[in-house]
């Protein structure tokens, strides 16, 4: 028995022996140390450098042959207090945290040296008991071979610091644009505050957190006595003095959305034009500041190739909500789509450019009650062409058209052109997807713009100087695209709307398109040139409304100084399709020309789509001084009358217009109402519901009143609810502020009453 238990002795010490040598030697082997991962640096179309630092979640600084002193002693004050003394495992730090954890219930604190933490971000660490153990063997290895000072810049050289960068020198470029070795006692505190809390502790997101961050080292660093009470104090009250932006220049939040990997990346932006347009978007949001504007997002893409030339998602990092890329943001569009609803409409032979349109009060059922749009001037203009409905963004004659096309036809043609944000049912948006009702993402937009600017041919926008070109794919027609771009670019057709002129209209070709959302809350502004696409958009990341800041007031003057900086004048005219038919039309009817038409204008069309009929609304007849057709009268003088289509009689008399004929044939003059044999209501009719929109201003949210009334009326009273609202004379039109509830309107014209109506008005959100 003693001679079994002997040899077993001798077994197991030769064991212990042998794993103690193998351990010994493997101890006092120098480790080899995984290299540090290069840096990736941004490059413009022409080699230009754009981003000393990459993205913050790769970037990494210049290697630290020794730590500096403020950083040293800051970062051992905030995670490793007694790292000098230790071998690599710190004991006492360890039973520490321990009793701390125990008596909280939770880990709230750690025992890691500084030497366990450079451990686990050179190698990956087993899970579990092992891993610990491992971990702490690693550290005494790296302990016997390194100097303090060579351990400590280790560390400092590899430590991620969050979404500021990897490295101390890439901490202090992105956070001060300084050498670490310039850092103050404060700023060297605030970054030994980071590794901590790498994912949480954002000093460019949370100012206020960083500086108590800070505040709590320089507080250890004082007790330690690293430094003494007046540079403690001194360092309390400097500000943090972050850079203005972090290192990525102006293109941060293309570099965030690339996410290029380490070495070089050549994207296609034009470095010189990146920065005149960064600077043009901070110009325009200064001078609209007094307007609540407080962002902008620009993009600039090369028709020709798809690719991007400049990107600017915010005026600022730092600015309000500045680390949103309002490039990439979902927002309410406006009217930005109104052309790809015309364009199916012309396509599909719903419309063509001189279809009279009626830009008439309609009022259409939905599933929320009924819907009554509004034109953004509040008025109505009767027939309108489409080419003049669509430059001068109509919203009555768009939702018209879409009611034509179609619904689920214009979702289907977004979708196609890339809009990914449209993700529910057509249903869902409804006949407001004309006006807005819907979010969508610049970038996207402008992409579909640019595949109006390609004659239908929908392709993505490219970024990378390597990455393909996409031919793309065939969504719409070309022809009908050209006649769009046409009306977008015709300053008189657009007249009505913004002046001969406007912010639209430069020196160059350029079809042209604004939008503004419900509640002054998004502008936009897109314009196509020979060259280029240019997509903006002006408002507040936070939703807020600007204060009555149109799409030609804020998106447009940005879009036209970024059009004239950007064009180099190598194609200044937009591109002629063939295969269209040129007509002469009269301008009020969209009819052919016509011998009693007061003037022309020549027209385009599709094939197969021109009018072949003659103007029949202008017509010269013998009038006598009545106004009375006086046939037979070879001494009546001829005079130039309208014949209205009857849905706008009631416009014209209200606009004063004349109108001819009428039930007596004779021409009505246009101060005088119309004939019929007793008043009514001629709108709103009776049981219609109307819904208020909550962010639209209430003084905006009015219907009109309109009547029939005998031609010899001369007074007409409105009342609601029995209440005296307005008295006016011919042609008795009103405008009445909605309010929240059951009413009864009616009226009186020369003391006969008319049959009264009732409406409802909901206090809910409008479909619009």
């Amino acid at each position: 028995m003693s001679v079994r238990l002997g040899r077993l002795g001798r077994g197991l010490a030769l064991c212990v022996g042998l794993g103690l040598g193998l351990a010994g030697a493997w101890l006092g082997t120098p480790p080899e140390l995984p290299p540090v991962v290069e840096s990736a640096r941004v490059l413009d179309r022409h080699g230009a450098l754009l981003s000393e630092r990459p993205p913050p979640e790769r970037a990494r600084g210049d290697a630290l042959a020794a730590p500096p002193e403020n950083l040293a002693l800051a970062i051992i004050a905030a995670e490793d207090r007694r790292f000098m003394s230790h071998h690599g495992v710190d004991l006492r730090a360890i039973g520490r945290a321990a009793w701390a954890n125990l008596s909280a219930g939770a880990v709230v604190q750690g025992g890691s040296t500084l030497t366990q933490q450079l451990v686990r971000t050179l190698w990956s660490r087993p899970p579990g008991l092992v891993g610990k153990l491992w971990e702490a063997a690693w550290a005494l290895r790296l302990e016997l071979h390194l100097t303090k000072a060579e351990l400590l810049s280790e560390y400092l050289n590899r430590v991620y610091l969050g979404g500021v960068a990897y490295g101390v020198d890439a901490a202090a470029r992105a956070l001060y644009d300084k050498r670490p070795e310039a850092l103050s006692v404060a700023e060297a505190a605030l970054i030994a505050a980071l590794p901590r809390r790498p994912g949480a502790l954002d000093p460019f997101r949370d100012r206020a957190e960083a500086k108590a961050a800070r505040d709590r080292v320089l507080t250890t660093m004082l007790a330690l006595g690293h430094i003494d009470a007046e540079e403690h104090a001194a360092a309390l009250e400097q500000p943090l003095g972050l850079r203005r932006e972090p290192p990525m220049g102006g293109i941060w939040h293309l570099v965030r959305r690339l996410d290029p990997a380490p070495g070089e990346l050549r994207v296609t932006l034009d470095a010189r034009l990146q920065r005149d347009v960064e600077a043009l978007t901070r110009g325009v949001v200064a001078g609209l500041r007094d307007q609540a504007v407080s962002q902008a997002a620009a993009i600039v893409v090369d028709r020709a190739s798809g690719e991007v030339l400049a990107y600017v998602g915010s005026v600022g990092f730092d600015s309000p909500g500045g680390q949103v890329d309002g490039v990439m943001a979902r927002r309410s569009p406006g009217s930005a789509l109104k052309p790809f609803i015309y364009q199916l409409g012309l396509e599909r032979r719903d419309i063509t450019l001189a279809s009279p349109l009626l830009d008439l009060p309609q009022t259409w059922t939905t599933t929320h009650g009924a819907w009554t749009p509004t034109n953004y001037d509040e008025r109505h203009h009767g027939p309108v062409l489409a080419r003049e409905a669509l430059a001068r963004s109509l919203n009555i004659p768009a939702v018209r058209v879409l009611e034509a096309v179609g619904v689920a036809t214009l979702h289907h043609r977004l979708r196609a052109l890339g809009l990914t944000t449209l993700d529910e049912r057509p249903d869902h948006y409804g006949l407001g997807l004309a006006l807005g009702d819907a979010e969508v993402r610049l970038d996207e937009l402008t992409a579909a713009y640019l595949a109006l600017a390609s004659g239908g041919r929908a392709r993505p926008l490219v970024y990378r100087v390597d990455d393909p070109r996409p031919v793309g794919a065939q969504v719409g027609d070309a022809r009908a695209a050209a006649l769009i771009l046409d009306a977008l670019d015709d300053d008189s057709a657009r007249a009505g709307a913004f002046g001969l002129g406007s912010a639209l209209e430069p020196a160059f070709e350029m079809a042209a398109k604004t939008g503004t959302s419900v509640g002054w809350r998004d502008n936009w502004a897109f314009g196509i040139t020979g060259e280029l696409v240019i997509g903006v958009w002006v408002g507040n990341f936070d939703g807020s409304p600007m204060r009555e800041v149109s799409g030609i007031t804020g998106a447009a003057p940005l879009l036209r100084a970024i059009a004239e900086r950007a064009q180099r004048g190598e194609r200044d005219q937009l591109p002629k399709v063939r295969g269209l038919v040129a007509r002469e039309i009269c301008p009020l009817s969209g009819a052919l020309v016509g011998p009693s038409c007061p003037g022309a204008r020549l027209e385009r069309f599709l094939p197969g789509t021109a009018p072949e009929e003659p103007c029949a609304w202008h017509v010269h007849v013998p009038l006598d001084s009545a106004g009375a057709l006086a046939e037979g009268c070879p001494d009546a003088t001829p005079t130039l009358v309208v014949r209205w289509p009857s849905e706008a009689q009631a416009w014209a008399a209200e606009a004063g217009l004349p109108r001819w004929p009428t039930e007596d044939r004779s021409c009505v003059r246009p101060d005088a109402p119309m004939k019929g044999s007793a008043p009514a209501i001629v709108y709103p009719t009776d049981s219609l519901s109307f819904f208020l929109e909550s962010d639209r201003p209430a003084e905006h949210q009015a219907i009109p009143l309109r009547a029939a009334a005998p031609s010899t009326a001369k007074e007409a009273v409105w009342r609601v609810d029995g209440a005296p609202l307005v008295s006016v004379g011919p042609p008795f039109s009103a405008r009445w502020p909605l309010a929240p509830g059951a009413h009864t309107l009616s009226l009186s014209v020369d003391g006969v009453e008319a049959p009264p109506v009732t409406v409802y008005v909901g206090a809910s959100e409008s479909p619009r």
